[in-house]
């Protein structure tokens, strides 16, 4: 097609936003020349992907080293049962690209880590954070405050959502200032333990598509130091403002936050100790731990993929769903629930690692049988990071 076609068929795409009062044709040349990096492609990041996509973000990379399961059909939207066992960012291209073959999408499915944050990040206008863990969620921020990237963020959980536009660079609140201490691994449950509905991830990742479209073209006012709650069994959104924490000192090296992505791993550019003297997670008291200390001698709390024996016992702890659509060979599968109720017949070895999906369960379940006595380590990054290895 040649530059007139291209032009009259941008015309016709976008006309309804083109007619609209304060936006026009400039807002939409800066869609157009705009760079979004989508962190998930899943039940926020369908929703996002798909709005930016139709509306002529013209680049979008997505990261998401997952791939496609049957359990997230109900609400992740871009994907559908021709795409199971598939990458999840080669699902959403096919998709995106039947929606608007003008635009650029990049994929690249891998974990966001401490090795490759900052120049992913880099590259972007503006970062949108639909992951699923606080692992994630604040290495996103951290990255964003270093670079001075604003971050759109969201989460979802039961029946309830939360959005917020983080942009540090103008002395503005942060995720550090919204929530202070990061949740220990396990302590907040996820969307596979809770449980979330279809629609809701709908209204947030729609809410954050147009928030990414507000800052990218200055309409309107983003949602900046507040954060929108959304309950929506009762339909109610109310905006909750967000202060910067004066006392809070700004990130301006992600080593100085190492602990609070442990469970991703990766942090070998920046050191060899956080992989070899991981933290054990806080979790809840055991009542059946003989002690309160963790007994001497036994292994690293937290491996990565690359460090494991030869002979080392890879338990999947995942729910049975969750492993029928696909697993790490030679990994024996028992749920979390299931081995902590009864670990002896399965821990009777040397040395035993434990995955699941992204290294949350694995933290909690672990901790727990180290404390009574078995030589367990978590597999950082879990599942997700075994697929990222290629």
């Amino acid at each position: 097609m040649s530059d007139q076609g291209h032009a009259a068929d941008g015309r016709a795409r976008y006309a309804r936003q083109i007619r609209l009062a304060g936006f026009g044709a400039e807002a939409q040349r800066t869609l157009l020349n705009s760079h979004v990096l989508v962190i998930g492609a899943g039940g926020l990041g369908a929703p996002v992907l798909s709005y930016l996509t139709a509306a002529g973000v013209g680049r979008i990379t997505v990261v998401d080293p997952d791939v496609v399961e049957l359990s997230n059909l109900h609400r992740q939207v871009i994907h559908s049962e021709a795409g199971l066992g598939e990458r999840k960012v080669d699902s959403a291209r096919r998709h995106l690209q039947g929606l608007n073959s003008s635009i650029e999408i990049r994929t690249n499915p891998t974990l966001l880590t401490t090795d490759n944050a900052l120049d992913l990040i880099g590259e972007a206008d503006i970062v949108v954070d639909g992951s699923d863990n606080f692992a994630t969620r604040y290495l996103s921020n951290d990255a964003c405050e270093i670079l001075g990237r604003p971050l759109v963020w969201g989460t979802i959980l039961g029946f309830d959502g939360q959005l917020a536009v983080f942009d540090a660079a103008g002395g503005n609140a942060t995720l550090r200032d919204l929530y202070p201490v990061v949740p220990a691994p396990g302590s907040v449950p996820d969307c596979a333990t809770a449980g979330v509905l279809g629609p809701l991830c709908g209204s947030i990742g729609s809410a954050m598509a147009m928030e990414t479209v507000k800052m990218l073209t200055g309409i309107g006012t983003p949602l900046i130091n507040a954060v929108m709650v959304h309950s929506s069994l009762d339909a109610s959104w109310e905006r909750v403002p967000v202060g910067r924490n004066p006392a809070r000192a700004a990130v301006t090296d992600l080593r100085d936050h190492r602990g609070d992505y442990d469970h991703l791993g990766e942090f070998d550019a920046l050191t060899t100790e956080a992989t070899t003297a991981a933290p054990e997670p806080t979790v809840a008291a055991d009542p059946e731990a003989p002690t309160t200390n963790t007994p001497p001698n036994l292994g690293p709390a937290v491996i990565r993929w690359e460090q494991l024996e030869q002979d080392t016992v890879i338990i999947d702890i995942r729910e049975d769903d969750e492993a029928s659509a696909g697993r790490v060979p030679g990994a024996k599968h028992l749920p979390m629930d299931a081995l902590l109720a009864d670990p002896e017949p399965n821990l009777a070895h040397d040395h035993v690692a434990l995955y699941c999906r992204s290294g949350v369960r694995s933290s909690t379940a672990a901790a727990q049988l180290r404390k009574r006595g078995y030589d367990v380590s978590s597999i950082s990054g879990g599942y997700l990071a075994y697929l990222s290895r290629g």
